[in-house]
């Protein structure tokens, strides 16, 4: 029997738009697709961390649609950023059981960037919630993240969609999931920094995006609703939901055979 392609699983970064991420991982598991890895930037290795850890979609939707900001933004206004990130990191720890990437169930790589000396970390070993931190550690919000000699932040300044970082790690084919945020011209509500911020990366990466195409097997790309504001988990979860569902005749074409999905 021919050996089925080694399948990567790539959820790029989008801010509170990652709840998307929700709805494809419920595709795949409907239809017992499991990547053999994945590669996560930002909210994608935030996903990819607690989906790892064994929190399946449907608790990962539970927990979108009851967490509030407030159990994870730690305000202490340093001076490189106003929130610390340290009680994000301890949700983190405490929701994946202080599990290492290499232990993760698909494993997790996380990509995050070194802003001294300007270049992608890819992070393979090591807890699995510092690297999720410091990958998700968005510029002007979160202070950045010491680990080792480098200092981290947002994965998405050099690697909005890890699908290189995915081909390099020995994905023969890559899976990836790219956060539209909503069209230009769509109105978002923006109410504070947070969404400030947030609101300004996504209108970046989207420039960005039309410049660079990501060149993935298959691409997903769910895009909030009209009027869909970055609270609104459920919608979002569902975008990602129709987004998968519309490509899922090429997301099985990716899997040469079947793959039993974890009980």
């Amino acid at each position: 029997m021919a050996k089925r392609p080694k399948v990567a699983l790539a959820l790029g970064a989008g801010g509170v738009y990652g709840y998307a991420h929700i709805g494809v991982l419920q595709v795949l598991e409907e239809n017992a697709l499991l990547p053999d890895f994945v590669v996560g930037c930002s909210i994608g290795a935030v996903i990819g961390a607690l989906y790892g850890a064994g929190l399946s979609s449907r608790q990962l939707e539970s927990l979108a649609t009851h967490l509030r900001r407030s159990h994870w933004l730690d305000v202490t206004m340093t001076r490189m950023g106003v929130v610390s990130g340290q009680r994000l990191e301890g949700v983190l720890r405490l929701l994946t059981r202080d599990r290492r990437l290499e232990d993760l169930e698909p494993p997790l790589a996380v990509v995050a960037t070194d802003i001294e000396r300007s270049r992608k970390v890819i992070f393979t070993r090591g807890p699995a919630a510092v690297a999720a931190h410091a990958s998700g550690a968005v510029p002007g919000i979160f202070s950045p993240v010491r680990v080792g000699e480098s200092l981290l932040v947002d994965g998405a300044l050099l690697e909005r969609v890890p699908v290189d970082t995915a081909r390099a790690l020995g994905a023969d084919r890559v899976l990836a999931v790219a956060l539209g945020g909503t069209p230009d011209g769509q109105r978002v509500p923006v109410r504070h920094l947070f969404d400030v911020i947030n609101q300004s990366f996504s209108i970046m990466q989207r420039a960005l995006a039309a410049e660079r195409a990501v060149t993935a097997d298959v691409l997903v790309e769910p895009v909030a609703p009209e009027g869909t504001g970055p609270g609104q988990a459920a919608a979002l979860i569902e975008a990602g939901r129709s987004a998968a569902l519309a490509r899922i005749d090429e997301i099985r074409r990716l899997f040469s055979r079947e793959v039993a999905w974890r009980g």
